[in-house]
């Protein structure tokens, strides 16, 4: 098949998905430009998404169901097989062992995110609630926060960057990360405009450091002490927004006596940032008309990442930066990337994992420590793990770790578009159509006031063999006996439905029939999708899951649904929203807030921001007397998963994508490379207490003498010209070890990896 019109799609590679259009060829897209119809994006198209087609057409598209032999090879099985094989495990370990036997790892890449909502049916049929997950590797931290501000973990920041006046980017490189609509262009303007300020802070010059107007180069591992200095400077010369905090806040005296006690000046020392720029960012944060800060990895897999994102929530909040145009905000979700995990004073009942007895955060489990839930006699170990759309034999801390742990499994399936590095180790292997397949979306909807959606339609049909997650997941349900194959009653009230809307017999049929069988209600998604996903146009079959969420938005958030221009037809507001979202080729802004409305956002019973964390003030008051870390055997510290100009993740394979860096460069300060006598293009081993990788050396001014960089997505193998799998660049997780991470959230420090150079 050849179509030489554009088709609108939306990319795949980070959390902005902004609109594209596309051209394909056969089962290939020949030609991407940014969609210009894209109510969000725009036109906005950067380097990455230029390339797709190394995505949708590689080597290592999986077109058969896998199953591995004694030997470590795979046999090709059918899908009927593969199906019952692995139904007839997992039931007879969740028989034998309880449903905590069993863990879920993923559920949804970048942009694939309808195929984890219908993973949760399958997750309640098995029993267990135990969810590991990205999220969970680097977000935990910054959700414990919100909830304890905010009354709940899934009350979530945005930023306003492009109507901001002052700008604080703490610990990340939107010129390479985005995280906000149009990031670079956006960032120009800001560079530009003498009447705004940018400030960076990080401790390489990055890409967005070389355009800000302050740069504050902190030592890695100091962002703690650096933001309490920040915070000291507000407190103690009164800056901070009185009338605000005392409308809008509760524990604002006590958090204010902790930062008053701030050794401003020993901070900033300890920090390496002199003391007159941090008093010159705390002033002019605090006379700004409208602020807002941006924080990402840099903070939150660095030490103290937990206080890193209290502290980086307070400068936003002591000076009165928040629930205004171009501060931050709360905003909304059409369904939430995340759930609320109460704390223990709020329930005894939250369930904890079998051995390592860690609490959930936001509902998800931390990465660190599924490999000891496997590795181990306990009778109550994880014996079985389903991985959907993600790699953590590559992504997750301690790859040698999760390797030992696999093997370790009774039961090990990998759904995925690829024969990744945790398919490879996996016992059975289902492919799935890529994401430019089958209907797809992203729930990273994080804007406010407008809050925007996109639903793609697939571009092409599946390739042969392989099948869409929603499918996967009902056909497993129907083979464990927890649903029947078909839903006659239902689905012709679907068909009904869709012919006159006004009918709303779907609805009123589903809610009979869950009534009827309350058993049947946790696996309410994979129902609507096997109803009324068969009386939707062929490949939107998976979006059937965004009715009942389009039904609660539009119930809870009508006025702004409206504002939108979706109205109620007759048919119902949430039916409305679900058609434009149907209709809606270059995606949709599915509500438009007043500004006022993030306070009805907030979660706590007084409708105040809770400053004051006792756990957290703690830890503040604690860093001063916290010594200064020394490891002579590995004196340098390792930045590791820098976003480069070509790294996505685990998502792209074939590293003919690149255009620069094929390698993934070690990074090295001038100083560093003169006393090991190292040029560019050298190899080194890069070693540290778990492993070593082997990289190729760049010398770069850019980092600070004593730390140096490795790239994420890197350390992948694809099939080479004689069918032999080839590994490209360092695979950094070799180098991190499990238990260096933050003890409340089990984080790990990837920004602060100690480690030697070793020329080879």
């Amino acid at each position: 098949m050849t179509d030489s019109t554009w088709q609108a799609t939306a990319c795949i590679l980070c959390s902005e998905n902004c609109g594209l259009e596309v051209k394909t060829s056969g089962r290939g897209i020949t030609a991407v430009r940014g969609d210009a119809q894209h109510p969000h994006s725009q036109g906005y198209l950067c380097q990455k998404a230029a390339r797709l087609d190394h995505y949708q057409s590689h080597t290592d598209r999986l077109d058969s169901p896998l199953r591995r032999r004694p030997d470590g090879s795979f046999e090709r099985i059918s899908w009927d097989t593969a199906l019952r094989e692995i139904a007839q495990k997992l039931k007879a370990i969740r028989d034998a062992h309880g449903g905590s036997a069993i863990a879920y790892y993923g559920g949804g890449g970048q942009g694939n995110h309808l195929g984890g909502v219908y993973g949760s049916s399958l997750r309640a049929a098995l029993r267990t609630p135990y969810v590991y997950s990205a999220l969970a590797q680097e977000k935990t931290g910054d959700f414990w926060v919100n909830g304890e501000l905010f009354g709940r973990q899934t009350c979530h920041v945005t930023t306003g960057v492009a109507d901001a006046d002052y700008v604080i980017f703490l610990g990340t490189n939107p010129w390479q990360s985005h995280g906000f609509p149009r990031a670079r262009k956006v960032l120009k303007a800001l560079s530009s405009d003498p009447k705004r300020t940018m400030v960076v802070i990080d401790p390489r010059v990055t890409e967005t450091a070389k355009l800000a107007d302050v740069h504050l180069r902190v030592r890695p591992g100091t962002d703690a002490f650096l933001l309490a200095a920040l915070l000291g400077v507000v407190a103690q010369e009164g800056l901070e927004a009185r009338r605000f905090l005392d409308e809008r806040t509760t524990g604002h005296d006590e958090v204010l006596a902790a930062l008053r006690e701030v050794p401003v000046e020993a901070f900033a020392r300890r920090a390496g940032v002199p003391l007159e720029d941090v008093q010159r960012v705390a002033r002019g944060l605090a006379a700004a008309r409208a602020a807002t800060v941006r924080a990402d990895l840099g903070i939150q897999q660095s030490y103290h990442s937990t206080l890193n994102s209290y502290l980086e929530k307070l400068l936003f909040l002591v000076t009165g930066h928040f629930g205004r145009r171009g501060t931050n905000n709360l905003h909304t979700f059409l369904l939430p990337l995340i759930g609320h995990s109460p704390s223990p004073e709020e329930s005894s009942k939250v369930p904890l994992t079998p051995v390592t007895k860690m609490r959930p955060i936001g509902k998800l489990y931390p990465p660190n420590v599924l490999p000891l839930e496997i590795d181990t006699d306990a009778p109550e170990r994880v014996r079985a793990v389903i991985v959907d759309s993600a790699n953590p034999l590559v992504s997750a801390a301690d790859t040698r770790g999760y390797e030992r742990a696999f093997e370790r499994l009774e039961l090990s399936v990998t759904i995925d578009v690829a024969l990744s590095e945790t398919a490879q180790r996996s016992q059975y292997v289902l492919p799935a159509a890529s994401q430019f397949e089958k209907g797809e979306a992203t729930f990273f909807s994080l804007g406010f006031p407008d809050n925007g959606f996109h639903f793609r339609r697939p571009l092409f049909t599946p390739l042969p063999g392989t099948l869409p997650e929603p499918e996967i997941y009902r056909r497993l349900l129907v083979e464990l006996g927890a649903l029947p194959d078909r839903f006659p009653a239902l689905e012709a009230a679907a068909r009904l439905q869709r012919r006159f809307p006004r009918s709303r017999a779907f609805g009123l049929a589903l809610t009979a029939a869950l009534k009827a069988r309350p058993k049947w209600a946790p696996m309410a998604a994979v129902i609507v999708y096997a109803t009324l996903g068969r009386a939707l146009p062929k490949g939107t079959e998976s979006a059937a899951v965004l009715w009942a969420a389009s039904q609660a938005y539009a119930k809870k958030h009508a006025a702004a649904v409206r504002r939108a221009g979706i109205r109620d037809a007759g048919a119902g507001l949430g039916d409305a929203l679900f058609e434009r979202m149907l209709e809606g080729e270059h995606g949709i802004t599915l509500s438009e807030h007043e500004q006022d409305d993030v306070w009805s956002l907030l979660r706590t019973e007084d409708h105040r921001i809770h400053l004051a964390i006792p756990s957290m003030l703690d830890e503040l008051r604690a860093l001063a007397d916290e010594p200064l870390p020394n490891d002579a055997e590995f004196p340098l510290s390792l930045m590791a998963g820098e976003r480069r100009a070509y790294n996505a993740n685990t998502i792209y394979r074939d590293p003919a994508w690149r255009r620069v860096d094929p390698d993934g460069a070690a990074r090295v300060h001038p100083d560093d490379a003169a006393r090991l006598g190292l040029r560019d293009g050298d190899r080194v081993a890069v070693e540290s207490r778990t492993g070593a990788v082997e990289a190729t050396v760049e010398v770069n001014d850019g980092m600070l003498p004593g730390v140096l960089s490795l790239p994420h997505g890197y350390g992948l193998s694809h099939a080479g010209a004689d069918g032999v799998r080839v590994q490209s660049g360092p695979r950094i997780n070799e180098l991190t070890a499990a238990d260096h991470c933050d003890p409340l959230t089990k984080t790990p420090f990837h920004k602060t990896v100690p480690v030697r150079l070793r020329v080879i």
